[in-house]
């Protein structure tokens, strides 16, 4: 009987032993996958930059006379991203994707007979650069935010290619219903946000 009671003491202290041997292995295999788990989320909030720029500068003239019509305006833009590039660490060609937020076209008429958006009845915003085609990224109707201010609506592109380069031309297609007597101060704001991922 105590031999009987011996075998079956000694047998659920191996048991036992056994079920603490698999229980630390089962928590350190769980230890081991919510750290890994961890360092992956850590790693990817480390190379992955969620940046913003907003071109506000973009500034052209209508020039008069212009008949009621189409008005094609071509604007340089230089990217100026090597600063922002310099203080976040990352190279302007490890831009993964980048898209526009908004593009706001304002009329800064001084004249004392202003043009205002009612003579404009539509207009397309397109970007092209060296080795990179025209592309149309926003267009608008006739219905405007203000007299002097039109928010276009998006297109939803990638702009990446224009952003990696050193400069792009913003050109503004503008068709009017009459005529423009006097020159016309422009401004273009354009705003996006793109992803670099300096270390991959």
């Amino acid at each position: 009987m105590l031999l009987i009671m011996g075998i079956d003491v000694t047998f659920e202290v191996q048991k036992n032993k056994h079920m603490k041997k698999r229980f630390k292995f089962l928590a350190a295999s769980a230890l081991l996958l919510t750290g890994t788990a961890f360092l992956l989320q850590s790693c990817d909030k480390i190379i992955t930059l969620n940046l913003d720029k907003e071109y506000s500068n973009i500034d052209f003239m209508i020039t008069a006379p212009q008949p009621a019509g189409t008005i094609v305006i071509d604007e340089e833009v230089v990217t100026d991203l090597a600063t922002l590039a310099s203080s976040q660490g990352f190279d302007i060609n490890k831009i993964e994707s980048a898209e526009i937020k908004s593009v706001t076209m304002t009329i800064n008429d001084p004249n004392t007979n202003p043009v205002t958006t009612a003579i404009i009845t539509s207009v397309k915003a397109s970007m092209f650069a060296d080795n990179v085609q025209i592309t149309e990224i926003a267009s608008d109707d006739a219905t405007h935010t203000s007299p002097t201010q039109i928010d276009m609506d998006l297109k939803g592109l990638d702009i990446a290619p224009y952003l990696k380069a050193n400069k792009f031309t913003f050109r503004a297609e503008i068709v009017t219903n009459a005529a423009i007597t006097h020159d016309v101060p422009v401004n273009v704001a354009l705003k996006c946000a793109f992803k670099v991922k300096p270390l991959k």
